[in-house]
């Protein structure tokens, strides 16, 4: 059953009445692009075919929202952050229709998306939670506006210091096409993929919230502090050109240092990878993918020993173009990339699943 006939059933049976809106929204996999999205780099992310539902309808003057994978929430309204996955959809409503809910909201979510795996199914959640009330409350709401409201929940309520690389691409990326995207213009391409692709679970559960990821924003601030006092007009951190790089670092201590070298190599990694995607070349696309995970292991230090293995045995089998950690690090998933046709057996020598297959 989809998760959009499972989110309309839950309602029913939680509320004992129908939706009066059910919208879905894919995860992402980031093939390549890791740490650049809040540095304003290009980023190529690709929708998944698992998706996450939400049913809504008006709440009995509260919030009242059930998953079928987690605990119920019954709160006031309008809603307070509460610190669990309810504030997904609580802030996805207070950006959404701040003044359109009197009635409250209650909200079932059904999803093919694991969570924790670095799919992104954070984002998903909210960009359907954000289709749902527009289709509810005819808000005429575009694409790209709901991509936006969902990265304010995501960071103004949840608060969350992301970029606006996911809630794009749950709301924008074409099937079973990458999204080039410029996230300083918000500019966007369709990309091409001709590979197959296949995740790999680590075992470890990701949550950006409990990682190291807000030491690295933190750290990018930093770094940027410094180097705009030698490079006074450096308006972003992907501004610096790869053959500035080394003199440009020089003035900053570890691991500042490593964080730069990989923010602007992976910038332009993205760049290389969408054109060898265009041009068909699959091998240089793999090695580049390669690259991404050594840097993100060496430079942005947000791999763990089992992503590495991981990595490590994908690398070593036949077909295999290339392998990368997924969904930012710190646990997760690996992005294995294969040669056309190929995803079957290696998706069952890793005990992994097929993204895409050709």
């Amino acid at each position: 059953m989809k998760p959009e006939d499972r989110a309309r059933r839950l309602f029913e049976q939680a509320f004992g009445r129908v939706p009066l809106a059910v919208r879905s929204a894919p995860g992402r996999v980031n093939l390549i692009g890791e740490h650049v999205d809040y540095h304003g780099g290009q980023v190529l992310p690709l929708a998944t075919h698992d998706r996450t539902a939400v049913a809504v309808g008006p709440g009995d003057g509260r919030l009242q929202a059930v998953s079928e994978s987690t605990a119920a929430v019954d709160g006031g309204w309008p809603p307070l952050k509460r610190g669990d996955w309810s504030d997904y959809v609580a802030g996805a409503a207070a950006f959404a229709a701040p003044t359109r809910l009197p009635a409250g909201l209650a909200a079932a979510v059904a999803s093919d998306l694991p969570a924790g795996a670095g799919l992104s199914s954070s984002a998903a959640l909210e960009v359907a939670t954000v289709q749902a009330l527009n289709e509810w409350l005819g808000l005429h709401i575009g694409a790209r506006d709901v991509a936006e409201l969902a990265w304010r929940a995501e960071t103004e309520f949840v608060g969350m210091p992301c970029g606006r690389m996911d809630q794009i691409a749950s709301a924008l990326a074409p099937e079973d096409s990458a999204l080039l995207v410029d996230c300083r213009t918000l500019a966007t391409r369709p990309v091409p993929v001709g590979v197959d692709l296949v995740l790999v679970a680590s075992g470890e559960s990701h949550a950006l919230r409990d990682s190291g990821y807000a030491q690295r924003r933190e750290e990018g601030d930093r770094a940027m502090a410094l180097l705009r006092e030698a490079h006074p007009s450096l308006a972003m951190m992907v501004d610096l050109p790869p053959a500035r790089l080394a003199a440009a670092t020089r003035v900053l201590p570890p691991p500042l240092d490593r964080r730069v070298r990989h923010v602007v190599n992976e910038n332009q990694r993205t760049t290389l990878a969408a054109r060898a995607l265009e041009a068909g070349d699959y091998v240089t696309f793999g090695t580049l993918v390669n690259q991404s995970h050594d840097s993100l292991r060496d430079l942005y230090q947000c791999s763990t020993p089992a992503l590495d293995a991981i990595v490590t045995r994908a690398r070593a089998l036949p077909g295999v173009l290339g392998a990368r950690l997924v969904g930012a690090g710190w646990g997760g998933s690996v992005l294995v990339v294969v040669e056309p046709g190929q995803a079957a057996g290696v998706a069952e020598a890793l005990s992994g699943r097929v993204v895409l297959s050709h």
